[in-house]
């Protein structure tokens, strides 16, 4: 078989590559990503599987604005919001209140509350971390509990501080209601009645995040706060966090899962070393063509040659001299027909060379142009003159 040793260096590679990628221990990615699909630790993958157990119906994921969303959705269902802050536009905010007082419910958690939304209810978060004296004496974890009447108020959630360290100071609604607070009494999660329907707000958004989910016994604080919105369809727009982050191509996706990413990399390389290795094996020498070579300057020299050896200087001097007038005319459009003191001005005025060598040369010139024959020494003044013209253009 010939072509054995390429598929053996083939095999080989993809051997290695294999071993490689298997043999490297995980690399944890700490971004906040809050994303669904997102297994590092403050991605929201673990929240993603409880939620359809918790509200016990249909969840769908979205990265559409919930003004984009308004048709899709019908009075009565969920919608979900996890992001770092929101601030939504006037428009989303506007169908987010109607939807909530035509009788949807609304889970919306954030550290921070901006905008149109905010301003509407009121709503206000500060962060406790850096507030008071004895920052640098608070404990590295905080805990939260719910003060409802319906829930065990004594059941302590364990979070890192770092993470859990806004508060809702302020609301503006009369039908706002606390469900929970922090370890220093301050609410971090209110429900508010609007119309027919519920909003709840929350400002630990990590709480649902797959690094505190998994925690102890967290994912019951998760469950228990899932537990006010009612057992309905449910939609999680990830606009407000992640952008659009939709797959808009087969392509894409490959690129976005890791198994199939590695997949299309190692078969892009096997092509392309098959490629090479197939090019080198079975291209033909090519003939190398030796370029036309150009006779002219050797017919000039031969010429040259003719004329110096047959001792006719003058007919040699007059050809350069006629070479000389055509390049005056195409060069500096000077007519040479009368090569009287207005030529010569206008040929010093045009070329720019010096008056002393400009009349030295039209004085030589016509030396040898009145006699019959000059001398090889005289060919060569009159060939130095030329060129120290040229050299002065």
């Amino acid at each position: 078989m010939r072509d054995w040793k390429y598929i053996a260096y083939l095999t080989l590679l993809v051997v290695l590559l294999a071993s490689l990628f298997l043999s490297k221990s995980k690399q944890y990615d700490w971004t906040v990503t809050l994303s669904h699909d997102d297994k590092d630790p403050y991605g929201t993958y673990a929240f993603n599987q409880v939620l359809p157990t918790v509200v016990t119906s249909p969840v769908i994921n979205s990265y559409q604005t919930l003004y984009e969303l308004k048709d899709s959705l019908s009075s009565g269902e969920n919608i979900i919001v996890i992001a770092s802050s929101f601030g939504p536009a006037q428009e989303d905010t506007e169908v987010l209140l109607n939807f909530i007082k035509e009788g949807g419910s609304a889970l919306i958690s954030a550290n921070y509350f901006f905008g149109v939304f905010a301003d509407t209810l009121g709503l206000t978060t500060r962060d406790f971390y850096f507030e008071g004296e004895n920052t640098l004496e608070l404990n590295d974890t905080t805990s939260l509990h719910f003060v409802s009447p319906i829930m065990d108020s004594t059941r302590q959630f364990h979070f890192r501080m770092s993470n859990m360290n806004q508060y809702i100071s302020d609301v503006d609604s009369a039908e706002a209601t606390t469900l929970v607070k922090n370890d220093n009494h301050q609410p971090v999660a209110v429900k508010i009645k609007l119309g027919k329907g519920l909003l709840l707000v929350n400002c630990t958004p990590m709480a649902f995040t797959n690094i505190h989910l998994l925690n102890a016994q967290n994912h019951e604080f998760v469950s228990a706060l899932l537990s006010y919105l009612p057992p309905v369809k449910t939609t999680r727009t990830e606009y407000y966090h992640v952008g659009r982050m939709e797959t808009a191509t087969p392509l894409r996706f490959v690129l976005t899962n890791e198994p199939l990413r590695w997949a299309y990399y190692l078969t892009i390389i096997s092509l392309l070393l098959f490629m090479v290795f197939e090019a080198k094996r079975k291209q033909r020498i090519i003939p190398v063509i030796k370029p036309l070579q150009n006779s002219t300057l050797e017919f000039v020299a031969t010429i040259g040659n003719l004329y110096y050896q047959q001792g006719d200087h003058k007919n040699i001097a007059e050809k350069k001299i006629q070479f000389f007038f055509e390049q005056i005319r195409q060069h500096y459009w000077v007519t040479t027909q009368h090569r009287d003191e207005g030529f010569m001005t206008m040929l010093i005025r045009k070329s720019g060379v010096p008056e002393t060598t400009v009349r030295n040369l039209m004085a030589l010139i016509q030396s040898i142009s009145s006699k019959e024959k000059i001398s090889a020494e005289e060919l060569v003044e009159l060939n130095k003159a030329l060129e120290k013209f040229n050299q002065k253009k």
